[in-house]
Protein backbone atom coordinates (compact mmCIF):
# COMPACT_ATOMS: atom_id res chain seq x y z
CA UNK A 1 0.00 0.00 0.00
CA UNK A 2 1.39 3.50 -0.80
CA UNK A 3 2.54 5.64 2.08
CA UNK A 4 -0.19 8.26 1.60
CA UNK A 5 -2.81 5.52 1.57
CA UNK A 6 -1.50 4.13 4.84
CA UNK A 7 -1.55 7.57 6.46
CA UNK A 8 -5.13 8.12 5.30
CA UNK A 9 -6.09 4.70 6.68
CA UNK A 10 -4.48 5.48 10.07
CA UNK A 11 -6.28 8.84 10.26
CA UNK A 12 -9.59 7.22 9.31
CA UNK A 13 -9.14 4.54 11.98
CA UNK A 14 -8.25 7.25 14.55
CA UNK A 15 -11.43 9.18 13.70
CA UNK A 16 -13.58 6.03 13.87
CA UNK A 17 -12.09 5.13 17.27
CA UNK A 18 -13.12 8.46 18.84
CA UNK A 19 -15.35 7.98 21.86
CA UNK A 20 -19.07 8.48 21.26
CA UNK A 21 -20.96 10.99 23.41
CA UNK A 22 -22.54 9.39 26.46
CA UNK A 23 -26.18 8.41 26.14
CA UNK A 24 -28.86 9.89 28.30
CA UNK A 25 -29.78 6.54 29.76
CA UNK A 26 -28.05 3.23 30.03
CA UNK A 27 -29.30 -0.34 29.90
CA UNK A 28 -32.99 -0.82 30.60
CA UNK A 29 -33.52 2.17 32.91
CA UNK A 30 -34.41 5.84 32.50
CA UNK A 31 -33.14 8.67 34.68
CA UNK A 32 -35.49 11.24 36.18
CA UNK A 33 -34.43 14.81 35.50
CA UNK A 34 -35.89 17.93 37.09
CA UNK A 35 -35.40 21.52 35.96
CA UNK A 36 -33.61 22.22 39.27
CA UNK A 37 -31.76 20.03 41.73
CA UNK A 38 -31.63 22.51 44.63
CA UNK A 39 -34.94 23.93 45.76
CA UNK A 40 -36.43 25.83 48.67
CA UNK A 41 -39.99 25.48 50.02
CA UNK A 42 -42.43 27.41 47.83
CA UNK A 43 -40.42 27.09 44.57
CA UNK A 44 -41.77 25.30 41.48
CA UNK A 45 -40.23 22.11 40.13
CA UNK A 46 -40.93 20.57 36.70
CA UNK A 47 -40.28 17.07 35.36
CA UNK A 48 -40.28 15.88 31.74
CA UNK A 49 -38.96 12.36 31.17
CA UNK A 50 -39.15 9.70 28.47
CA UNK A 51 -39.96 6.22 29.80
CA UNK A 52 -40.25 2.76 28.27
CA UNK A 53 -42.91 0.27 29.35
CA UNK A 54 -42.70 -3.50 28.95
CA UNK A 55 -45.65 -3.54 26.55
CA UNK A 56 -48.06 -1.21 24.79
CA UNK A 57 -50.94 -2.45 26.96
CA UNK A 58 -49.18 -1.49 30.18
CA UNK A 59 -48.32 1.90 28.69
CA UNK A 60 -51.98 2.65 27.86
CA UNK A 61 -53.06 1.57 31.36
CA UNK A 62 -50.64 4.10 32.87
CA UNK A 63 -51.90 6.97 30.72
CA UNK A 64 -55.04 7.65 32.79
CA UNK A 65 -53.12 10.15 34.99
CA UNK A 66 -54.23 8.83 38.38
CA UNK A 67 -52.10 5.76 39.03
CA UNK A 68 -48.60 7.28 39.32
CA UNK A 69 -47.20 10.14 41.40
CA UNK A 70 -44.01 12.06 42.18
CA UNK A 71 -42.43 11.02 45.51
CA UNK A 72 -39.60 12.45 47.54
CA UNK A 73 -37.72 9.63 49.31
CA UNK A 74 -35.88 10.30 52.55
CA UNK A 75 -33.31 7.75 53.70
CA UNK A 76 -33.48 5.57 50.56
CA UNK A 77 -30.87 2.80 50.11
CA UNK A 78 -29.56 3.23 46.56
CA UNK A 79 -27.87 -0.18 46.53
CA UNK A 80 -31.25 -1.59 45.48
CA UNK A 81 -30.89 0.25 42.16
CA UNK A 82 -27.23 -0.68 41.73
CA UNK A 83 -27.99 -4.41 42.08
CA UNK A 84 -30.82 -4.11 39.55
CA UNK A 85 -28.57 -2.39 37.02
CA UNK A 86 -26.40 -5.47 36.87
CA UNK A 87 -29.24 -7.52 35.35
CA UNK A 88 -30.98 -7.22 31.95
CA UNK A 89 -34.61 -6.25 32.50
CA UNK A 90 -34.94 -7.48 36.09
CA UNK A 91 -38.40 -8.28 37.41
CA UNK A 92 -39.67 -7.15 40.83
CA UNK A 93 -36.44 -5.29 41.51
CA UNK A 94 -38.01 -2.30 43.27
CA UNK A 95 -38.08 -2.08 47.04
CA UNK A 96 -38.74 1.03 49.11
CA UNK A 97 -37.09 -0.47 52.17
CA UNK A 98 -37.05 1.71 55.25
CA UNK A 99 -37.21 4.99 53.29
CA UNK A 100 -39.93 7.55 53.88
CA UNK A 101 -41.98 8.32 50.74
CA UNK A 102 -43.55 11.80 50.51
CA UNK A 103 -46.08 12.24 47.70
CA UNK A 104 -45.95 15.72 46.12
CA UNK A 105 -47.75 15.61 42.70
CA UNK A 106 -49.53 13.39 40.15
CA UNK A 107 -47.82 12.27 36.93
CA UNK A 108 -49.30 12.65 33.44
CA UNK A 109 -48.26 9.91 31.00
CA UNK A 110 -48.51 10.55 27.26
CA UNK A 111 -48.05 7.46 25.09
CA UNK A 112 -46.34 8.38 21.83
CA UNK A 113 -45.51 5.10 20.11
CA UNK A 114 -46.43 1.60 21.30
CA UNK A 115 -44.70 1.16 24.66
CA UNK A 116 -42.79 4.49 24.54
CA UNK A 117 -44.22 7.41 26.57
CA UNK A 118 -43.37 10.71 28.21
CA UNK A 119 -44.02 11.51 31.87
CA UNK A 120 -44.85 15.12 32.85
CA UNK A 121 -45.21 16.59 36.32
CA UNK A 122 -44.92 19.90 38.13
CA UNK A 123 -45.33 20.80 41.79
CA UNK A 124 -44.62 23.41 44.42
CA UNK A 125 -42.05 22.36 46.96
CA UNK A 126 -43.72 21.74 50.34
CA UNK A 127 -42.28 22.64 53.69
CA UNK A 128 -39.70 19.94 54.38
CA UNK A 129 -36.64 19.82 56.54
CA UNK A 130 -33.45 20.72 54.61
CA UNK A 131 -31.43 17.79 53.35
CA UNK A 132 -30.88 15.42 50.41
CA UNK A 133 -33.75 13.43 48.93
CA UNK A 134 -34.31 11.00 46.06
CA UNK A 135 -36.89 11.89 43.42
CA UNK A 136 -39.00 8.94 42.23
CA UNK A 137 -42.02 8.21 40.00
CA UNK A 138 -44.14 5.33 41.28
CA UNK A 139 -47.71 4.23 42.03
CA UNK A 140 -49.72 4.78 45.20
CA UNK A 141 -47.57 4.11 48.24
CA UNK A 142 -44.54 3.83 45.92
CA UNK A 143 -44.91 0.04 45.66
CA UNK A 144 -44.23 -0.16 41.91
CA UNK A 145 -42.07 2.15 39.76
CA UNK A 146 -43.33 3.93 36.65
CA UNK A 147 -42.09 1.92 33.64
CA UNK A 148 -38.25 1.80 33.70
CA UNK A 149 -37.74 4.90 35.88
CA UNK A 150 -35.16 4.79 38.66
CA UNK A 151 -34.73 7.27 41.55
CA UNK A 152 -32.80 10.46 40.89
CA UNK A 153 -30.30 11.33 43.61
CA UNK A 154 -28.87 14.69 44.56
CA UNK A 155 -32.21 16.45 44.99
CA UNK A 156 -31.46 18.95 47.75
CA UNK A 157 -33.93 20.93 49.83
CA UNK A 158 -32.61 24.15 51.41
CA UNK A 159 -34.10 26.56 53.94
CA UNK A 160 -34.62 29.70 51.80
CA UNK A 161 -34.70 30.78 48.12
CA UNK A 162 -31.48 32.81 48.39
CA UNK A 163 -29.54 29.71 49.34
CA UNK A 164 -31.23 27.82 46.51
CA UNK A 165 -30.22 30.48 43.95
CA UNK A 166 -26.62 30.45 45.18
CA UNK A 167 -26.56 26.67 45.01
CA UNK A 168 -27.95 26.75 41.47
CA UNK A 169 -25.21 29.14 40.38
CA UNK A 170 -22.61 26.85 41.88
CA UNK A 171 -24.20 23.88 40.11
CA UNK A 172 -24.12 25.68 36.75
CA UNK A 173 -20.47 26.56 37.31
CA UNK A 174 -19.65 22.97 38.20
CA UNK A 175 -21.50 21.78 35.10
CA UNK A 176 -19.49 24.13 32.89
CA UNK A 177 -16.25 22.97 34.45
CA UNK A 178 -17.29 19.36 33.97
CA UNK A 179 -18.10 19.93 30.31
CA UNK A 180 -14.81 21.70 29.72
CA UNK A 181 -12.88 18.97 31.48
CA UNK A 182 -14.64 16.39 29.32
CA UNK A 183 -13.75 18.33 26.17
CA UNK A 184 -10.18 18.64 27.39
CA UNK A 185 -10.03 14.90 28.04
CA UNK A 186 -11.40 14.17 24.56
CA UNK A 187 -8.91 16.60 22.99
CA UNK A 188 -6.09 15.00 24.96
CA UNK A 189 -7.15 11.54 23.81
CA UNK A 190 -7.37 12.75 20.22
CA UNK A 191 -3.92 14.33 20.49
CA UNK A 192 -2.56 11.05 21.87
CA UNK A 193 -4.01 9.12 18.95
CA UNK A 194 -2.63 11.67 16.49
CA UNK A 195 0.80 11.36 18.10
CA UNK A 196 0.68 7.58 17.78
CA UNK A 197 -0.41 7.88 14.15
CA UNK A 198 2.46 10.31 13.46
CA UNK A 199 4.97 7.92 15.03
CA UNK A 200 3.66 5.05 12.94
CA UNK A 201 3.85 7.18 9.81
CA UNK A 202 7.43 8.15 10.63
CA UNK A 203 8.34 4.48 11.07
CA UNK A 204 6.78 3.70 7.69
CA UNK A 205 8.75 6.51 6.05
CA UNK A 206 11.99 5.28 7.61
CA UNK A 207 11.30 1.75 6.38
CA UNK A 208 10.60 3.04 2.89
CA UNK A 209 13.81 5.06 2.87
CA UNK A 210 15.79 2.05 4.09
CA UNK A 211 14.35 -0.13 1.33
CA UNK A 212 15.15 2.47 -1.31
CA UNK A 213 18.70 2.88 -0.03
CA UNK A 214 19.22 -0.89 0.07
CA UNK A 215 18.09 -1.19 -3.54
CA UNK A 216 20.49 1.56 -4.61
CA UNK A 217 23.40 -0.06 -2.75
CA UNK A 218 22.79 -3.56 -4.13
CA UNK A 219 26.07 -4.81 -5.83
CA UNK A 220 24.38 -6.61 -8.70
CA UNK A 221 22.49 -3.43 -9.56
CA UNK A 222 25.72 -1.41 -9.88
CA UNK A 223 27.49 -3.97 -12.04
CA UNK A 224 24.56 -4.18 -14.43
CA UNK A 225 24.03 -0.45 -14.59
CA UNK A 226 27.67 0.72 -15.08
CA UNK A 227 28.47 -1.25 -18.30
CA UNK A 228 25.28 -0.09 -19.90
CA UNK A 229 26.17 3.50 -19.00
CA UNK A 230 29.70 3.20 -20.47
CA UNK A 231 28.38 1.51 -23.60
CA UNK A 232 25.89 4.28 -24.12
CA UNK A 233 28.66 6.90 -23.67
CA UNK A 234 30.88 5.12 -26.27
CA UNK A 235 28.00 5.00 -28.74
CA UNK A 236 27.43 8.74 -28.40
CA UNK A 237 31.15 9.45 -28.99
CA UNK A 238 31.21 7.22 -32.11
CA UNK A 239 28.09 8.85 -33.53
CA UNK A 240 29.59 12.30 -32.95
CA UNK A 241 32.85 11.33 -34.72
CA UNK A 242 31.04 9.98 -37.75
CA UNK A 243 28.91 13.09 -38.01
CA UNK A 244 32.01 15.33 -37.85
CA UNK A 245 33.81 13.33 -40.56
CA UNK A 246 30.77 13.53 -42.83
CA UNK A 247 30.55 17.29 -42.42
CA UNK A 248 34.29 17.74 -43.17
CA UNK A 249 34.07 15.58 -46.33
CA UNK A 250 31.11 17.57 -47.61
CA UNK A 251 32.91 20.89 -47.12
CA UNK A 252 36.04 19.61 -48.88
CA UNK A 253 34.04 18.54 -51.94
CA UNK A 254 32.35 21.91 -52.17
CA UNK A 255 35.72 23.70 -52.13
CA UNK A 256 37.23 21.50 -54.88
CA UNK A 257 34.22 22.10 -57.12
CA UNK A 258 34.49 25.85 -56.68
CA UNK A 259 38.26 26.02 -57.60
CA UNK A 260 38.22 23.76 -60.78
CA UNK A 261 37.55 25.51 -64.28
CA UNK A 262 34.36 24.63 -66.00
CA UNK A 263 34.84 21.81 -68.54
CA UNK A 264 33.70 22.30 -72.20
CA UNK A 265 31.94 19.33 -73.62
CA UNK A 266 32.04 19.00 -77.47
CA UNK A 267 29.85 16.73 -79.45
CA UNK A 268 30.80 14.85 -82.62
CA UNK A 269 29.25 17.58 -84.82
CA UNK A 270 30.25 20.42 -82.72
CA UNK A 271 31.42 23.45 -84.77
CA UNK A 272 35.02 24.39 -84.22
CA UNK A 273 35.21 27.92 -83.03
CA UNK A 274 38.23 30.16 -83.36
CA UNK A 275 39.61 31.62 -80.28
CA UNK A 276 38.39 35.05 -79.47
CA UNK A 277 40.55 37.89 -80.68
CA UNK A 278 41.76 40.26 -78.12
CA UNK A 279 40.17 43.68 -78.18
CA UNK A 280 42.01 46.87 -79.00
CA UNK A 281 42.14 47.74 -75.36
CA UNK A 282 43.95 44.48 -74.58
CA UNK A 283 46.52 44.85 -77.45
CA UNK A 284 49.96 46.29 -76.65
CA UNK A 285 50.89 49.61 -78.16
CA UNK A 286 52.84 49.53 -81.44
CA UNK A 287 51.74 46.15 -82.54
CA UNK A 288 49.06 44.81 -84.84
CA UNK A 289 47.21 46.90 -87.43
CA UNK A 290 48.18 50.23 -85.89
CA UNK A 291 51.82 49.43 -86.46
CA UNK A 292 51.29 48.54 -90.16
CA UNK A 293 49.33 51.70 -90.83
CA UNK A 294 52.09 53.74 -89.29
CA UNK A 295 54.69 52.12 -91.70
CA UNK A 296 52.59 52.81 -94.74
CA UNK A 297 52.33 56.45 -93.88
CA UNK A 298 56.07 56.67 -93.51
CA UNK A 299 56.77 55.20 -96.99
CA UNK A 300 54.31 57.52 -98.60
Amino acid sequence: MPLLGRLALVCALGLVALPAPPAHGGGWWSYIEADRSTVAPGQRVKLDEEVLFRSAAVAHEASDGTRFHVYLLRGFDYSVVERAMEKPWPRSWWSLGDAEAIRVAPVDVDVSDANLARAHASFTMPELSPGRYHLMLCDAGCRRPLADAIPAGGFTVVADPATARLAQRMERLELRLLRRSNRLAQASALAGRAHIAARRARVEVERLEARTLARERRPGRRETEQPSTRASDGGWFLAGGLAGALVALTLRRRRSQAEAPPAVVRGPRARRTSPARPSSADRPSGSGPDRRSAGRRARG
